[in-house]
């Protein structure tokens, strides 16, 4: 990093307190009194921001020193009448809302290991989840369980707990916190596509979020914005990350429960929103709807992630509202790492990557002879079990001689059809180039003579637009024999919440085109 960067950076970071003398003094003074918890990280936020709004739902809003007090309390009240512990499990299953974000420091101060499951679970599957698993408390949402009667642990609603502290004077005698030393994990689930759960746990530590930090001023300028939406859910890393880095900079946080297109647009347009994270589909919905540049005006950075980004969906944006799409790649496991600016999406004819951020280490593995490989990185900011080692993204990428990455599939993806090595991805690539196809998914299947054959699912701007046969002439030309499928679907595939295709056999993300979608259906 360059002497004039590294100053610029120390600028920043001594403007936002996080390394002034004063920040410092306080950091650890809050680290003494609460522990390496997010709650410390709220009370230093509140300290130096008090009066300004930190977290706001359609329902209301709080100040940071509001933000950091309800926290306390809640965290006083789930250690007296729910008996909460250190060391303890609590699962959390609900949508983005002012209790959840209170929540977390609250639970996170108790030094109780906290996950968050994701809401798109069926209730069959999260039973069973929850039957497998010895969880000390259950907070959830009444609208996501139909039969409460049947959870296998003590539980309590969220619309309980926001009643009693948003709405209720704690006038008792509250008991004291015990001291801690540091805040226990925060696990999430990966899979929710396939719908086979795996967990990635963090624990709070500056370490978690420094470097990321830095890749977000330095690149971004993060800090010259005021305002964020968050309608990623806070089960997603990307959502829950935005969160944390959102607070530690005081920031002004919207919270919408969910990603609903015309909604969305709303709170873009009347809370004057500058910075969106954000997955493909979501961005692709947007500009559906008529005159959404017109109330999309605010947004100064949109940070996307979470899917491939079309070039198509690139050149939209920024003549639409000039350079203000990033695109940021990572995984669940080690945190994200490769991050590619405006300008360095407008100059590629394909999307990149973009290049490792600070105090990442990127390699390729077994390259082939287009100098295709496996990435793999090492981070600092690692899950759990895997901080400074080498991990497998499981992704295909090629590396340019500029240090700018481009993907090029899975490696769990790629089946051998006839003798001959295939990506799905590739199919899926040139069947969304159809004008009237909008999805596009391609998976094998086995066949006794190829040994795998590949099959397609199209879902199309119009049901009747085509039939397989003038589909399948139409892609003859563009792909190998190997890779034309032997059979197309035409139907609809459901997305959800976070931008990802539900599929319960093949792991695939969904790749979407603009579309005319309806405003009010949800993702």
């Amino acid at each position: 990093m360059k002497i004039q960067t590294l100053r610029k950076l120390l600028l920043i970071l001594y403007r936002l307190h996080i390394l002034s003398p004063k920040g410092l003094f306080y950091w650890a003074k809050y680290l003494l009194s609460e522990g390496m918890s997010l709650m410390a990280l709220l009370r230093f936020s509140a300290h130096f921001y008090p009066n300004r709004c930190a977290v706001k739902d359609e329902e209301q809003s709080l100040t940071y020193q509001e933000t950091y007090e309800k926290a306390k309390t809640l965290a006083q009240l789930l250690y007296t009448q729910y008996q909460l512990r250190p060391k303890m499990n609590v699962a959390l299953f609900g949508r983005n809302s002012l209790i959840l974000s209170l929540l977390l420091p609250a639970l996170s101060r108790i030094g109780v290991h906290i996950t968050l499951l994701n809401t798109d679970m069926p209730q069959d599957q999260l039973l069973e989840y929850l039957r497998k698993r010895h969880y000390q408390l259950f907070i959830y949402d009444k609208e996501l369980i139909e039969e409460p009667q049947l959870l296998a642990c003590k539980a309590i609603i969220t619309e309980e707990l926001h009643h009693l502290i948003i709405y209720r004077d704690h006038h008792e005698e509250k008991q004291k916190l015990p001291r801690m030393r540091r805040g226990r994990n925060i696990i999430i689930h990966t899979g929710g596509s396939s719908g086979n759960y795996k967990a990635v746990a963090r624990r709070p530590a500056i370490t978690s979020f420094l470097p990321p930090l830095i890749a977000l001023l330095h690149k971004i300028g993060i800090d010259q914005y005021d305002s964020v939406l968050i309608s990623l859910p806070f089960y997603h890393g990307f959502g829950l990350a935005t969160l944390i880095v959102s607070l530690l900079m005081g920031k002004k946080i919207y919270l919408q429960r969910r990603f609903l297109v015309q909604e969305t647009l709303s709170i873009i347009q009347n809370e004057h929103i500058e910075v969106m994270p954000i997955v493909p589909a979501m961005l692709s919905r947007l500009w559906l709807v008529e005159g959404a540049k017109s109330q999309m005006e605010s947004l100064k950075c949109l940070i996307c992630g979470g899917d491939r980004l079309s070039k198509q969906l690139i050149e939209t944006t920024h003549q639409q509202l000039g350079d203000v799409l990033y695109n940021l790649y990572g995984t669940s496991e080690a945190g994200f790492f490769l991050l590619a600016t405006p300008q360095e999406l407008a100059a590629f004819d394909e999307t990149t990557l973009g290049k490792a951020i600070w105090g990442v280490r990127c390699k390729i593995k077994e390259a082939n002879e287009e100098h295709v490989g496996e990435l793999w990185v090492r981070s600092s900011w690692a899950m759990a079990g895997r901080k400074n080692q080498w991990q497998s993204t499981g992704d295909l990428v090629f590396l340019n001689p500029d240090g700018y990455y481009f993907h090029r599939g899975r490696t769990d993806r790629m089946v051998v059809c006839g003798g001959e090595n295939v990506h799905p991805e590739h199919i899926e690539q040139v069947l969304l180039t159809h004008p009237s196809v909008i999805v596009a998914r391609a998976f094998a299947v086995s066949h006794p003579l190829f040994g795998n054959v590949i099959q397609a699912e199209v879902e199309c701007s119009s049901p009747s637009s085509m039939t397989e046969k003038e589909l399948l002439t139409w892609l003859k030309p563009q792909l190998s024999r190997a890779e034309m499928p032997h059979g197309i679907a035409f139907q609809t595939i459901g997305m959800l919440s976070t931008g990802k295709q539900k599929d319960g056999k093949y792991n695939i993300v969904i790749i979407r085109k603009q579309r005319q979608d309806d405003e009010t259906k949800r993702l």
